[in-house]
């Protein structure tokens, strides 16, 4: 399988997640005063002293000897062990540290050898598998080996391929002609299946017949989660040898303690095959102050105890955390709340993620990728989860999201997540229990949500929940295949949003569900939304007492409605409703008001919230005309990804009209004029050359319309074309094209492969890249590295000569520069734009210099030359001891 390598961005996250060996080198000098500093390399030996000439051979060595205030530091290599640290103390914490003279991986996977032919096409060999059968995993040549399953999926787990059941199928049975006639019995069903299946489950084949099947399982509530003739009939099944026909598959006999696969093609001679052996590759279950840092996980993770307090976790690199094949019910052991059908939902949320439980702990700078569950699962309180970038999670379908919050006070803030297979965001109360108070939620960037269900959100919060003290501020929310951006669901109450913004989320901004029952004390106030919402900016409905609610300085596209039920009744005012309020840019969600907009000065004064107003009252929306444009996500490589929309138009092979497939908004929908055959196109004009290595092809909330295969060509004039850069098939709601390395074209064309019953639809085209496209903007506090200054929530601190800051592979092509700066400088001082290093070459030069008044200030210069390509960009400031503040810049033609 190929490794997608927009959403790994490996070379560049494993710089910066390792420190450099003089930054280690100081650590070590500065821990060395505490108490002792071993060192360990897979070089070493068990008898060594631990110094760095005569390292220890494990982790586990250095960690049997440590005491409170002692430090490991871990040489460059692989270790195939888990790490079990013990606690330190407060003031004299443990440390378990990269050296920072290359990547130290701890691999939860051992070698699977012995390989012999099994007949049918298969090989064999003989291995334990330590693990539940059903949390089994297999790795072939680094990659992620699949399960064997029918129907065959392609490498992403996130664009997964369903059989469709006939109409004729019932609860528990199911009928479809195109299943192949095998003895499928004991195999496991996947469903998505129902009238609105916000979930999906898991249960047993106990007998079949040709394209026929009996299963056992999920809740047995239907509609809405069953199989049966339903909207939705979606299945597929895994766990069966049966279903070994495609290369790097795998069963495994856990009774002959046998690993089944179909080898690659060349044989399986000279081919690499691990399996997971080890849930949790640090445990720090019993331990309590002690730092990890810089470590890479691969098929395995990390967690703390409920007991645990002063741990932290930085730059964690952590791949392929979690791995299951089924969707039982949560044991009642485990619930807060008492037991009924619907906890399906909360299927493997504590089996799985990176989890940080317990009382202040924090897990930083990390990225956290590759997961059927959790990427982060947060519980206990007070804990701390900022500046990560969690990707690629979720993709077993229940309510397992990028960061699972449980608990109480916890700090969750600038982290990026994306590509998830339900919220990015999510509390289950059926675990969480209905009080939820004092979290803040702040500066996240959410997209990509909601890869496998439709009913929710990226983020979502439900249901009962009292989240009194708890704050969702100054987040975005986009690019997501439910209906919603923020959604406080099912009879909770006293929640507070406040500053976010959200675009491309389906039918609503933010959602209050009352849902025939009480949604008391909910509040949004100063939020943006834009286009790709076509229901309501902020909907409050369905609520028996709405008392307290309090929705305004909103800017929206849709109305905004509230039940107006409760004693004192829903405050709706002093909101902007208009598709035109005066945007930046709202296709490319750039939500913040240029001159004019009838959005300043018009919003109401509310206590704790419009805390920073410019002119004579507060604005409307999310953005205060004249300060910083704040920012939000992580500051990793990796976290700026989405290639600028810019005048793009597309042209069909069928002659019909096919501008609403490049009109940046998810509602709007591209249909070809008959059922899908190979050699249909679309030809996109992107306008100009862009960089990009991923295209995201969005058929909306359709669940029949997506093509059955497509390949993807580029050209840089419209006429000479690449051979197919990707291929893809299946049929999930929004399918990518990813291509194997960074390619820069003005044209791409979407030619399908395969045929299909009806004609197919796009609702959306989304290009991403490895690293931020120059022609969107550039944030400053979102640099990668700075010099002098610090990072903020919006702009930097003032910059003086010879300070900087850079941004890493940054995806280039123009001329001009344009910066956002604050200057009080009394002489001349300048900006200076250079390439790929602090003193690299010169592009260009802006001139600045204050007026006393601190304004912010847009000044555009041309260019040296045009420049193209990836490149790292550095903004080196000249003059004076302060020269100016810095907003954001951009570089575009």
């Amino acid at each position: 399988m190929r490794r997608l390598r927009h959403l790994s961005v490996l070379a560049a996250v494993t710089a910066l997640l390792a420190l450099p060996v003089q930054g280690q080198a100081q650590a070590q000098t500065q821990t060395a005063s505490l108490g002792r500093t071993y060192h360990v390399a897979p070089w070493g030996s068990e008898n060594a002293h631990g110094s760095a000439q005569r390292p220890l051979r494990t982790i586990g060595d250095c960690l049997s000897r440590v005491r409170p205030g002692d430090t490991c530091l871990i040489h460059r290599g692989t270790y195939r062990e888990q790490v079990n640290p013990p606690s330190g103390t407060k003031d004299a914490p443990i440390t378990v540290a990269a050296y920072g003279d290359g990547p130290v991986t701890v691999d939860g996977t051992e070698p699977v050898t012995g390989w012999k032919d099994a007949g049918g096409g298969l090989v064999a060999a003989e291995t334990d598998l330590p693990l539940a059968l059903d949390f089994n995993a297999v790795f072939l040549d680094g990659d992620r080996a699949a399960e064997g399953r029918w129907p065959n999926s392609g490498p992403d787990p996130l664009n997964t391929t369903w059989a469709e059941a006939d109409a004729t199928s019932t609860d528990q049975h199911v009928d479809d002609t195109d299943l192949p006639d095998a003895d499928w019995t004991g195999a496991t069903m996947h469903l998505w299946a129902g009238s609105n299946p916000w979930a999906q489950q898991t249960g047993t084949v106990t007998a079949a017949a040709p394209g026929k099947l009996d299963f056992k399982g999920g809740t047995y509530r239907c509609p809405p989660l069953c199989m049966g003739n339903q909207n939705y009939r979606n299945y597929y099944l895994v766990g069966s040898k049966v279903a070994l026909d495609q290369p790097g598959e795998w069963y495994y006999d856990k009774t002959a303690r046998r690993l089944y696969m179909v080898p690659p093609k060349d044989g399986i001679a000279g081919h690499t095959v691990t399996a997971k052996h080890r849930l949790w590759g640090v445990d720090l279950s019993g331990s309590s102050y002690v730092t990890v840092r810089g470590l890479n996980l691969w098929g395995t993770s990390l967690r703390t105890g409920e007991d645990s307090t002063g741990v932290t976790v930085d730059r964690l690199r952590a791949t392929y955390i979690s791995e299951f094949s089924t969707l039982p019910m949560p044991p009642d052991s485990d619930l807060a709340i008492p037991p009924f059908e619907g906890h399906i939902v909360a299927s493997r949320i504590l089996d799985s993620g990176v989890q940080i439980l317990g009382t202040g702990n924090t897990l930083k700078n990390s990225e956290i990728s590759r997961s059927a569950g959790n990427g982060v699962l947060l519980r206990g309180t007070g804990n701390t989860v900022t500046n990560n970038y969690i990707h690629d999670v979720g993709w077993m379908g229940s309510y397992t999201p990028g960061i699972e919050i449980n608990g109480n006070g916890h700090t969750i803030t600038h982290n990026t997540v994306r590509r998830t297979g339900r919220a990015s965001i999510d509390t289950a109360w059926q675990l969480n229990g209905t009080e939820f108070p004092d979290n803040r939620i702040a500066y996240n960037d959410l997209s990509e949500a909601m890869r496998t269900s439709r009913d929710g959100s990226p983020f979502y919060v439900c249901c009962s929940l009292n989240g009194t003290g708890t704050s969702i501020d100054h987040n975005t929310s986009h690019d997501a295949d439910g209906q919603v951006g923020f959604y406080v669901d099912n009879y909770s109450g006293y929640f507070k949003l406040h500053h976010n913004v959200a675009w491309n989320t389906g039918a609503r901004g933010t959602f209050f569900n009352g849902h025939t029952g009480p949604s008391i004390a909910n509040e949004d106030h100063n939020s943006s939304y834009g286009v790709g919402i076509n229901g309501n900016s902020v909907l409050l409905s369905g609520a028996t007492d709405a008392s307290g609610s309090y929705i305004s300085n909103i800017i929206g596209p849709r109305p905004i409605s509230a039940t107006q039920a409760g004693d004192p009744l829903p405050v709706v005012r002093s909101n902007l409703i208009s598709e035109q309020p005066g945007y930046k840019d709202a296709v490319n969600g750039e939500l913040w008001l240029t001159a004019g907009s009838p959005a300043i000065d018009a919003g109401e004064p509310i206590d704790g919230i419009t805390t920073d107003v410019r002119g004579a009252g507060p604005d409307q929306g999310a953005y205060e005309y004249g300060a910083p444009i704040w920012s939000t996500g992580c500051d990793l490589p990796g976290c700026q990804q989405r290639v600028r929309h810019g005048t793009w138009t597309a042209t069909a092979s069928d002659g019909t009209v096919a501008s609403a497939a490049t009109d940046g908004d998810l509602n709007t929908r591209w249909t070809a004029a008959s059922p899908q055959s190979p050699g249909q196109f679309l030809t996109v004009d992107l306008g100009e050359a862009k960089t990009f290595g991923r295209l995201s092809l969005d058929a909306g909330r359709d669940t029949s319309g997506q093509p059955y295969g497509f390949s993807v060509a580029v050209s840089r004039d419209g006429t000479h074309w690449s051979e197919p850069l990707a291929r893809v098939s299946g049929r999930s709601f929004t399918q990518d094209a990813v291509f194997p390395r960074q390619t820069t074209a003005r044209y791409l064309k979407i030619t399908l492969t395969a045929s299909g019953p009806v004609p197919w639809v796009v609702n959306d085209l989304r290009l991403y890249g490895d690293g931020p496209d120059s022609a969107t903007t550039l944030q400053a506090e979102r640099a990668t590295v700075v010099r002098g200054v610090r990072h903020g929530t919006a702009a930097t601190g003032v910059l003086g000569s010879g300070d900087w800051l850079g941004f890493r592979a940054v995806n280039l092509a123009g001329d001009r520069l344009t910066v956002r700066a604050a200057s009080s400088c009394a002489r001349t001082c300048s900006l200076h734009l250079r390439l790929d290093a602090p003193d690299g070459p010169l592009l260009g030069v802006v001139p600045v210099r204050g007026g006393g008044d601190g304004k912010w200030q847009e000044q555009s210069v041309r260019l040296k030359r045009e420049v193209t390509g990836s490149h790292d960009l550095y903004l080196v400031a000249e003059g004076g001891r302060r020269v100016a503040a810095l907003d954001w810049l951009t570089i575009r033609p």
